[in-house]
């Protein structure tokens, strides 16, 4: 998501309360989960999430954004 997207784009406090909010818990959950499953440091995890949230924020496909402000 581009920096215009991020200065326009606000949730609800809703979409806080009911989606944004219980993903992120749901999100650290599975985390915490895989932590102890794999046997692997808290570290190993963040580098995934962080992978991730790069992919988001820089996608490969020029032109494809979801986003309709950029």
């Amino acid at each position: 998501m581009g920096d215009k997207c991020q200065a326009t784009w606000k949730p609800t406090e809703e979409q806080v309360d009911k989606i944004i909010l219980p993903a992120m818990q749901g999100i650290a959950q599975q985390c915490a989960s895989h932590i102890n499953e794999l046997q692997c440091p808290p570290e190993f995890i963040a580098l995934m999430l962080r992978d991730i949230a790069d992919a988001f924020e820089n996608p490969s496909s020029e032109g494809e954004s979801d986003c309709e402000c950029c």
